[in-house]
């Protein structure tokens, strides 16, 4: 099982694999067995002609069907498959599949979702290329949510225009009518190369900022570790609220948060909240508060400008990830 994260319905370069994906296997319109897939895609069932609990253990025609997460779309056509089964002797199991099973691309329906902010009712506009895509009425703290494709976008509300790039994941722009960052000097920080052994603090000075109670980790380390493998969007390591704790992103000077990858860590909290309070010395600049989910990321795009600290939370001590964090600094 992989993420397509081009759509394309062809495993290639760039695509991910999906964990804890259910995969069932059935012979004669009889379910057989269960299993989902482990960190590396993989849905494993045992084959063996000298153990009879094996789901595989006997010579025919099987079928393995795949059942995605609500809001997921099959692209390749491939979601039921058929296999046959053989007698191979003097094999390890006694049995093989005549032909392999192929790769089943899967990917995730985008939404632009976001936080109406003003001081009385008024309305935000979605256009693309200078055609209006989108009109909604909000009252202040309304939220909106849209169905939408990849592509370069333009928010308007208040007289105030701010782009909106959707890329391979869902967008959550936080509040909409406030200040935004244009992105000047932006990099990126992507957590590689800091954690050699796999398990890190992530240190103070990494990436011009400090870092409090984040751990920097490789994905596939351990076992289940569902949402970490599911949510890196670049490289093999992730950045996480060790043991779901508050934490805490901070500099002595002035910076601007463009966007971040953020993803639930397990299944069981599919559906948390993280919560993002940013600051600008001691003043509280703007509160967001993000829906998660451990199958992949949402693309954060606040483009808040000019602040000195971000305090991170979830509502249920669920641990939270995220990568590719993508900041610019003051001038």
């Amino acid at each position: 099982m992989f993420n397509d994260l081009n759509e394309n319905g062809q495993y290639d370069i760039g695509d991910r694999a999906m964990a804890d994906i259910v995969v069932s296997l059935s012979r004669n319109g009889m379910p057989i067995s269960v299993a989902r897939t482990n960190l590396n895609g993989f849905a494993n069932f045992r084959a063996s002609t000298t153990h009879e609990d094996s789901p595989l253990s006997q010579a025919g025609e099987y079928e393995f069907t795949a059942y995605l997460p609500r809001g997921w779309r099959n692209t390749t056509d491939n979601q039921t498959q058929q296999a046959t089964l053989i007698e191979i002797p003097g094999s390890p199991a006694g049995v093989g599949l005549q032909e392999m099973l192929t790769p089943i691309g899967m990917a995730r329906n985008k939404f632009l979702r976001g936080t109406y902010r003003g001081d009385k009712d008024g309305h935000i506009l979605l256009q693309q290329d200078g055609k209006t895509l989108e009109t909604i009425n909000l009252t202040p703290g309304e939220q909106f949510i849209w169905r939408i494709q990849r592509g370069n976008y333009e928010l308007i509300t208040n007289g105030q225009s701010r782009p909106v790039v959707v890329g391979d994941y869902p967008v959550d722009v936080g509040l909409i009518g406030v200040e935004h960052s244009q992105g000047d000097r932006a990099y990126t920080i992507d957590f590689e190369g800091q954690a050699p052994t796999g398990l890190k603090k992530a240190p103070n000075g990494y990436g011009g900022l400090n870092w409090f109670n984040l751990n920097i980790m490789r994905a596939n380390m351990g076992n289940g570790n569902i949402g970490y493998a599911n949510g890196t969007t670049s490289g093999n390591h992730i950045l996480y609220t060790s043991s779901g704790h508050p934490a805490r992103i901070y500099a002595y000077t002035p910076f601007s948060l463009l966007s971040v990858n953020l993803t639930a860590a397990w299944p069981k909290s599919e559906g948390e909240e993280v919560i993002l309070s940013f600051y600008r010395g001691d003043q509280l600049i703007q509160t967001d508060a993000v829906g998660l989910s451990a199958y992949s990321p949402v693309n954060y795009q606040p483009m808040i400008p000019d602040i000195t600290r971000i305090e991170i939370s979830t509502r249920h001590y669920w641990q939270m990830l995220m990568d590719d964090l993508t900041v610019s600094t003051t001038p």
